[in-house]
């Protein structure tokens, strides 16, 4: 569905975003090693006394050589379509430079007991501590919003500046 709608894009709300990281390496992983990517990715052992073509004892761990029929990695499609919203998920900031920035979204999931909409600010200040201002303004609502074709509303202090 992503390679043919690359505008179409899919949000996962109210997971929290901290495995992303790890499923993202592990798509990527399985393509290198898996669709031949590594031609020596082998397993067994092998017989010096014999040739190359008869190694019994070897075996490819992936027989898919040439069948992922995509122009992108996993992960490129992760960052170019798919969007996971958190909440309190100091992880899924960390790792935004393996998931891509895009790919995380923070929202305070008001009303629900796990949200944190009374707790927002201090939240946000503690979660995004040490984090660019640019890349907090596109988890905090610049990437959500440019998906759904909102701008920012300019501010007195942005047109001050």
């Amino acid at each position: 569905m992503p390679e043919r709608y690359p505008d179409l894009h899919f949000a996962l709300i109210e997971f929290n975003a901290h495995w992303l990281a790890s499923l993202v390496g592990s798509m990527d992983k399985c393509w290198v090693t898996g669709i031949g990517q590594d031609a020596d990715w082998w397993l067994g052992v092998w017989d010096d006394s014999r040739p190359a073509e008869e190694q019994s004892g070897m075996a490819q761990l992936f027989r898919l050589n040439e069948k992922w029929p995509y122009t992108l990695m996993p992960s490129e499609y992760v960052r170019r379509q798919f969007h996971v919203s958190f909440q309190d998920d100091p992880v899924a900031v960390a790792c935004r430079h393996i998931t891509g920035l895009s790919s995380i979204v923070w929202g305070n999931d008001y009303p629900h007991a796990e949200g944190t909409f009374r707790g927002s600010r201090d939240l946000l200040h503690r979660l995004f501590a040490g984090v660019p201002e640019d890349e907090k303004a596109a988890m905090v609502g610049g990437t959500l919003g440019g998906i759904l074709g909102f701008t920012a509303p300019v501010t007195a202090a942005a047109t001050q500046a």
